[in-house]
Order: structure tokens, then C-alpha cells, then sequence
């Protein structure tokens, strides 16, 4: 069963495009990292209303590797260097049963 991450936050730089080339350097960064341990895919997101507010969904293939690499204080300190402050980080799994679409 696959799990899921959600960081969300402002982004630091108000200039979106300096604001994208900072994300797209610490995702690089952080994907051969990642990958290893089970992170295998990465989205990103837009308020329509405010572009500088940000989420991101990744999907990973184990709890154990999520929790690994989401406690590493590099990737923390990565990660929170995007934003204005603290990210809000949870953690989601589908729910078995639930009709989606």
C-alpha cells in the first residue's frame, strides 16, 4: 500500500520563478536520496488565488522509508529552506474500501 506526504507552506521568494529554481534544486538534490528508500513520486501544487502558497504530494512505497527520510534533518532543513516558515508536513494512506474516482 502506498503513503503519502503532503508539505505545505509560502514560499520564501516572491519571485516565483527564483522561487521554482530553489525547489527544483532541492528536489534534485533530495531524489537519489529519496528514491532508495521508496519515494517515488513527487507533485507539486498552486493556491490558483495565491501562487506563493505551496503543496507538494509525494507517494512512497513504504512507512519506513517515508519516516526515514522525513527524519533526516537534511532533508528537513532542505525542505524548510523553501519556505517563509515551518512547512505543515502530513502523512496520508488511501483509505481500503472507499470508492474513488
Amino acid at each position: 500500500m502506498p503513503f503519502y506526504t503532503t508539505v505545505r507552506g509560502r514560499l520564501k521568494d516572491s519571485d516565483l520563478g527564483a522561487a521554482m529554481e530553489a525547489h527544483n534544486t532541492v528536489v534534485s538534490r533530495l531524489r537519489p536520496h529519496n528514491e532508495p528508500l521508496g519515494g517515488v513520486g513527487h507533485r507539486v501544487y498552486a493556491d490558483v488565488q495565491d501562487p506563493r502558497e505551496f503543496m507538494a504530494m509525494d507517494t512512497w512505497e513504504s512507512m519506513e522509508g517515508l519516516r526515514q527520510a522525513m527524519g533526516d534533518p537534511e532533508v528537513q532543513s532542505a525542505i524548510g529552506s523553501l519556505f517563509e516558515g515551518p512547512p505543515q508536513v502530513s502523512i496520508w494512506s488511501p483509505r481500503e474500501g472507499w470508492i474513488t474516482f
